[in-house]
């Protein structure tokens, strides 16, 4: 509480003055808008009166729900909790293991389970599914009763722009929280370096503080992606950019050793109990049989769309890209609709 003596000067007729910035400190208004409790009730200030001043400290508290696909005992996942607690209450649920290239898949038939994770700076969960059964599973159950201002999905080890992002769990995580009208954001590294989480980290930092993503429309995401990048050769900044189709040149070498998910060496074997196998041709179709393992290869095109995220990643520019849930091809409803 702070006390402002204010003794009124003589007046002096020569000057005109300026009318009160604060009616209720006028004499003689009773119908003042701020009225101070006095016996004589709204009558003026007697001399050498004190105005109280009250001042009121407002608390303002961001709420930020984090995922990623790479599971929860992720490094960059940690990283990312840890920064953005600097500017936001942080809840994480993530998935229990790696989850990387599951775009947009969840789980119906399947249960899921969750359980605490620990080594957090933060409340955290895992999830025994993906990045978007992580996402739902958050909003609609263990975190049901809390509205989140923005969901960050990252860092990602490994670039999700242009059509990757189609494949991307990290980006699949946002645009389920985007489905439900959540702003969020998915945060990808082009190649994991200190240089680029720390520059990463540092613009999540700055959107948190600006609130530049609170005007986000609704179901919408974005898509940031930082390129390669060290203490000598630092990202150039960030460009809004537009995403880019251009696709890999994809296609599959016979492996020398199967792998499962988890990039563990596996054998697909032929089950005796199968109802499958009457679809595999002999030899494939005897019980205790190998199938051939295949692996995928590819690489976006060099041909890149200049102003896309592809290409502003290739100018040593982080790029940031603006995505709808909308998948709606405006043109091609327009003249669909001059047919049917």
């Amino acid at each position: 509480m702070l006390s402002l003596p204010l003794i009124p000067a003589k007046p002096n007729p020569r000057i005109r003055r300026a009318a009160s910035p604060v009616p209720a400190l006028r004499k003689n208004r009773s119908n003042c808008k701020w009225k101070r409790k006095r016996e004589r009730g709204c009558k003026g200030r007697a001399r050498g009166e004190s105005i109280k001043l009250h001042f009121t400290k407002f608390t303002i508290t961001m709420n930020v729900l984090i995922t990623n696909d790479d599971g929860i005992t992720a490094y960059n996942l940690i990283a990312l909790a840890g920064a953005a607690m600097e500017c936001a209450n942080v809840k994480v649920v993530a998935p229990q293991r790696e989850q990387s290239g599951v775009g947009h898949s969840f789980s119906y038939y399947r249960s899921l389970h969750f359980a605490p994770a620990e080594n957090f700076p933060c409340e955290a969960f895992w999830v025994d599914g993906t990045p978007a059964d992580c996402m739902k599973f958050a909003l609609k159950h263990i975190y049901r009763d809390v509205n989140f201002d923005l969901v960050i999905s990252g860092v990602n080890n490994g670039d999700n722009a242009g059509v990757a992002s189609f494949y991307s769990g990290t980006v699949g995580a946002a645009r389920e929280a985007a489905l439900w009208g959540v702003p969020a954001i998915a945060v990808s590294l082009q190649k994991q370096s200190d240089a680029a989480l720390d520059f990463a980290l540092k613009w999540v930092q700055k959107i948190l503080r600006d609130k530049s993503f609170s005007k986000m429309p609704r179901q919408t995401l974005w898509n940031f992606n930082v390129p390669p990048c060290s203490k000598e050769n630092p990202c150039k900044g960030v460009k809004v950019s537009i995403t880019s189709t251009s696709m890999f040149n994809d296609y599959y070498i016979e492996a020398e050793k199967s792998k499962d998910y988890l990039g563990e060496e596996t054998a697909y074997l032929v089950n005796e109990d199968s109802t499958h196998n009457s679809l595999l041709p002999t030899p494939y179709s005897q019980p205790g049989s190998t199938l051939k393992a295949y692996n995928l290869v590819g690489n976006k095109v060099p041909d890149l769309l200049e102003g896309t995220d592809d290409w502003w990643l290739e100018q040593g520019y982080a790029s940031l890209s603006p995505q709808n849930v909308n998948l709606t091809d405006e043109a091609e409803y327009k003249r669909l609709k001059a047919i049917f």
